[in-house]
Order: C-alpha cells, then structure tokens, then sequence
C-alpha cells in the first residue's frame, strides 16, 4: 500500500501485480469494524470494486477478509468438466483466470445446490476459494442470460453518453454498473446523483439492463 501517491498494489488470482488508484472517495469495508484504509496490512486478501476514472483503474470501494479464503466475482468464459477447471473473466485482470474446483467444493444457484455441469459460458458467479492452493470451494450462480433481478439503493453517477447508470446497491453494498439504454427520457430522468431508487433488471449475458425504475420512499 502507497498512502503517498495514494495507490493500492494487489496480487491477482491470474498472477499479475495490478496497481489501483485511491482517494477520499474510496468505502472501505473492513472484516473488523474500525478499520481504515491506510491500515490494510501487507498480505491481506481484498476484494476490490473498480471503475476508470481519468484513465486510471479507481478503487471505489476495498473489501478486506480472512487471510485463509478469499471471494472472487467473475463471468464465466469456460468450463472444463473433465478436467474440474472453470476459467473466469475478472473485472480488472484482462485475462482469463483458471481455477479448479475441488472434489468437495459446492456449487449453489438461487440458494440451491446443483451440479458443477450447470456451469456454462456468460454465467456471472461469486467463487470462494483458498488462496494459497488457488481452487475454490464453493460456487455460487449470481445471474444466467434471462434472469430478472431486483436492485435498490443511491444513484452514484450516470453516463447519458455510455447509457450507464451507477447504483450503490443497499443489499449488498455493492456499485452496480447499470445498462440504461433502453429506457425513455422521462424514466432516465429519475437517475438523478444521489436519488434513492428502486430498479427492475434483465441480465442478457453480458450486463443488467434497466426495465423499470421508481422513486424509493426514502427520498426527500
């Protein structure tokens, strides 16, 4: 960690030394309740939530967690099932990252257990996996081509020019980039920085994109 130049140098599941800008806008979420930014030890496992900003790869948010596992969100680009190797697209490593997955591991879609052969091209999952050994343990089916979901929370940023809308996402405090492309001026209206609102999504393999939106009651 370079609290000078204010910048985060991370060692990535797919072998590569990345370095990641940093600044007062960054959340930490700590595994301990009190912990700062500047304080994230050397050696710790963190999950990173990125964005460009100014052609630098900008750390919106670090989660820190046990040093003995780690949590990996990715797409998936393969799955090689004589072999147990699932290959992902991780959002700030351009290259694929293979994993395997142990004989014990589980593999969960909508709360579920399933077959590792569910597992398909396009899928976007959260791995959890031990470091040290690089294979994961558990699986979990985030989103499939087709599914609808359901997002509420604060409106961060909008792109009208990318057609993007940047949601802080209240269930599990998550950025989500947003596919608004689709909607009519009035409804892109709402998406106003800093408007607490509630989201219906298609996820079509590749990105949410924005059906509905309305007004959460929490607004003023």
């Amino acid at each position: 960690m370079d609290p000078i130049h204010d910048q985060l140098l991370i060692h990535s599941f797919g072998g590569k030394d990345i370095r990641i800008a940093f600044d007062g806008r960054t959340q930490l979420l700590p595994e301990t309740a009190h912990a700062h930014l500047t304080a994230v030890p050397t050696g710790s496992v963190v999950s990173v939530d990125t964005v460009i900003d100014g052609g630098k790869l900008f750390a919106r948010s670090v989660r820190t967690g046990p040093s003995n596992t780690a949590e990996l969100d990715g797409q998936v680009l393969r799955y090689d099932a004589a072999k147990s190797q699932l290959t992902l697209r991780d959002p700030i490593s351009p290259e694929g990252i293979s994993l395997h997955i142990a004989p014990s591991a589980t593999v969960v879609n909508q709360g579920q257990p399933v077959s590792p052969q569910i597992l398909s091209t396009g899928m976007l999952v959260r791995v959890w996996l031990s470091p040290t050994e690089n294979a994961a343990n558990k699986v979990e089916i985030l989103a499939e081509r087709g599914n609808s979901f359901t997002f509420e929370g604060r409106v961060v940023a909008v792109d009208l020019r990318s057609g993007v809308v940047a949601l802080s996402n209240n269930s599990d405090q998550s950025v989500r980039e947003l596919a608004i492309g689709s909607l009519d001026a009035s409804t892109r209206a709402l998406l106003r920085e800093g408007a607490n609102v509630n989201i219906q999504a298609e996820f079509d393999g590749d990105r949410y994109n924005v059906r509905t939106v309305t007004l959460a009651a929490s607004n003023p």
